[in-house]
């Protein structure tokens, strides 16, 4: 049931809508929104004869309509029905919706599926009920997702597709819930309808447009509608989705309950209307895990005594600390040997003494472990909720839970608040999960908080080091062998990824990545080191051949010295830009590349490119290379840099400015050198740049 709002699975609903809207977003065919009549809306002369969209001349395709009608007026469940009519325009339209899935996670149903094609004629094709099938798309780690697919018979260029379904999902509301007002395909008409619980005016926060309001519409409904909407196209480097598709947030006012006696019962009003308030009553409700965190405990304060021994300095005694609870504790969050279903079953920690007791927990329980033992050697300690940057660009300004998460453990170490996240496995000291740096975090103390930002690391600390030595063979074979090293971001990013795989599937993977740049490249005696290891680099050696690497011309041959560079295109190649230039984190490379040059040739012209650099210093690209005094050996070395003085998000003005600059960055990369053959040697010549 319902109570002021207030909906019970909450959290569950809203784990559900999220994988939805992402795999939603990615097929193409995400939450189709109508009306519930029985009959279909009638088609016009004009939509029949449809050429092209309206809206986006090369559209493959285009939504006349597409509309949903959220009822939330039950105590007992939520409904929406969902109507869409797509008219295909070409071949790549008719392969998009040949086929339509319709996706639904336990605790979901949907019904009512029908569809039909109506062809430019006007005839129409009607799909039977029976051709509606089930099937699983994805069952994996305790997630089940299945579908309700059909087929689209007679599809092709000129038709109308149209289709409806009822979903109904038990024991939730829809507050929380996120309203897309912009699909992959161009839409003339996107409209939801929404029936409140509380018959009261829709609460709600928009994203990336401000021409959108409810408005009253019948049967305690209000509408909301955009029109002639352009598609969403993706971009390389562009921020995530929801901080530049246009959506809207669901929201109310919440009455949470926080303590119950036999003489009444203690409260907190979240209105999001205002944020101070909004945000202070967050705090006080989750004051209590700062509470649970601190509360004194003799074998917490004796383990954290033993474990500092005679560290001296606050850093050393909070890095003992850290390394304690990231090796002697187990953390089952990253435990591969644990199914979700026994994970599930396994007896909770109800205290943070029990973590410490059972020497096991969950990667949040070993945070908060983390923070009693600092605690219980003196230090401040406050629980830090942050928002994801992978997300969206959080603001305090943004009045909803929805957007922050438990990120770390925030110390105060001489009046400087330092965070720690000790329960992410492969997480090294002092550092943050890299969609958490840079953003806004709310510091929960017992009693008070406080609005931080969170530091972001500099290039130099996410670096990847990439070695080689080759020998280069007079028909252009190269071979030798390479080392890659890993560090910050960088190295988290693939232990991440790689802690569930045996080192069979990890060296399976360096393989393929070698293939996807080299089509032609022969890797072997692949060694993957410190891939669990939180403090070491993320390593990985292997030796290569790679037939016609140097292009062999007459008595000539064409070489890119750069065998990490080779093959790489431009970071950007469009020619406009819609959305900002978004990276992740600064980052920095270093290359050093020896290669043996055949028997009988000599560098025709030994020469490197100019550095490359901006007057900000944000980025720099400098090549420098050498010929050993025999002439037999070309040495190369890169250095590069981007996000210098943490500058990694531009404005679209800054697009051709990057463009040009990545290009350059590419044509320093790439810069090929020419052997020839029976030359007199270069022997002891020098070009450094």
């Amino acid at each position: 049931m319902k109570i002021a709002q207030t909906n019970i699975s909450r959290s569950t609903f809203n784990v559900m809508c999220a994988f939805l809207c992402a795999f939603w977003t990615l097929t193409g065919t995400a939450a189709v929104f109508a009306g519930n009549n029985d009959t279909w809306k009638p088609v016009s002369p004009a939509e029949l004869a449809m050429k092209e969209s309206s809206i986006e001349k090369d559209a493959d395709a285009e939504a006349i309509f597409w509309e949903v009608r959220v009822d939330d007026s039950s105590t007992d469940e939520l409904a929406l029905n969902h109507y869409i009519r797509v008219k295909i325009f070409n071949e790549r339209g008719r392969e998009k919706f040949s086929k339509i899935d319709i996706p639904y996670a336990k605790g979901m149903k949907i019904k009512n599926v029908m569809a039909r094609i109506i062809k430019a004629d006007g005839s129409i094709v009607e799909i039977a009920k029976e051709d509606v099938l089930e099937r699983d798309i994805i069952k994996a780690d305790g997630l089940k997702i299945k579908a309700k697919s059909f087929a689209v018979p007679n599809i092709e260029p000129g038709v109308i597709v149209e289709y409806r379904y009822r979903e109904v999902i038990g024991d939730a509301g829809a507050v929380g819930m996120r309203l897309t007002f912009q699909r992959e395909i161009p839409v003339e008409n996107l409209s939801y309808y929404y029936k409140p619980y509380n018959d009261k005016a829709p609460n709600f926060q928009s994203f990336n447009m401000s021409e959108v309001n409810f408005v009253k519409d019948k049967k305690g409904y209000y509408l909301a509608t955009r029109q002639n909407v352009p598609s969403f196209k993706e971009e390389p480097r562009m921020p995530p989705e929801d901080q530049v598709r246009a959506w809207m947030l669901l929201q109310g006012v919440r009455l949470n309950v926080t303590d119950v006696s036999m003489t009444g019962f203690t409260f907190i009003v979240k209105d999001p209307s205002d944020p101070g308030s909004y945000w202070g009553a967050v705090s006080t409700e989750r004051a209590a895990l700062t509470k649970l965190m601190n509360k004194p405990v003799d074998d917490i304060k004796r383990t954290a005594t033993e474990v500092a021994g005679a560290a001296a300095t606050p850093e050393e005694k909070l890095r003992k600390l850290y390394e304690y609870c990231q090796t002697q504790i187990k953390n089952v969050s990253f435990d591969s040997s644990i199914s979700a279903e026994q994970r599930q079953e396994m007896a909770p920690n109800k205290t943070v003494a029990d973590v410490l007791k059972h020497k096991s927990g969950s990667g949040g329980e070993v945070d908060l472990l983390f923070g009693a033992m600092a605690k219980a050697l003196g230090f401040e300690t406050w629980v830090a909720y942050s928002g994801d940057r992978s997300k969206m660009f959080f603001d305090p300004k943004m009045a909803n839970e929805y957007f922050i998460h438990r990120a770390a453990i925030a110390v105060n170490v001489e009046n400087d608040w330092k965070f720690f996240n000790p329960g992410v496995r492969f997480l090294p000291y002092g550092q943050l999960v890299w969609y958490e740096e840079g953003a806004w975090a709310l510091l929960v103390g017992e009693n008070k908080n406080a609005w931080v930002r969170m530091p972001l690391s500099a290039a130099e600390k996410n670096q990847s080091k990439r070695t080689g030595k080759f020998k280069l063979l007079e028909d252009g074979t190269l071979e030798g062998k390479v080392r890659v090293e890993y560090t910050g971001h960088q190295a988290v990013t693939r232990k991440l990824s790689n802690y569930e795989n045996s080192s069979v599937e990890q060296e399976d993977a360096i393989k393929e990545e070698i293939k996807r740049r080299i089509g032609s490249a022969e890797s072997t005696n692949i060694k993957v080191e410190n891939a669990s290891d939180p403090a070491k680099p993320f390593v990985y050696t292997y030796k290569v051949r790679v037939p016609d690497y140097a292009q062999k011309t007459g008595k000539r041959l064409f070489m890119q010295p750069n065998f990490f560079e080779y093959n790489e295109k431009p970071l950007f190649t469009a020619s406009t830009r819609k959305h900002e230039i978004y990276f992740n984190y600064p980052w920095a490379e270093s290359d050093v590349i020896q290669i043996e040059l055949p028997a009988g040739f000599a560098l025709e012209s030994p020469d490197a490119p100019s550095a490359l650099s901006d007057p900000d210093k944000i980025a720099l690209n400098t090549v420098q290379m050498f010929i050993s005094k025999d002439g037999r050996t070309l040495t190369y070395k890169r250095k590069f840099y981007f996000g210098g003085g943490g500058n990694i998000l531009f404005p679209v003005g800054a697009y051709p400015v990057l463009k040009s600059l990545f290009e350059n960055f590419n044509k320093n990369d790439t810069h090929g050198l020419v052997l020839k053959q029976d030359q007199a040697s270069n022997a002891g010549t020098t070009k450094t740049n």
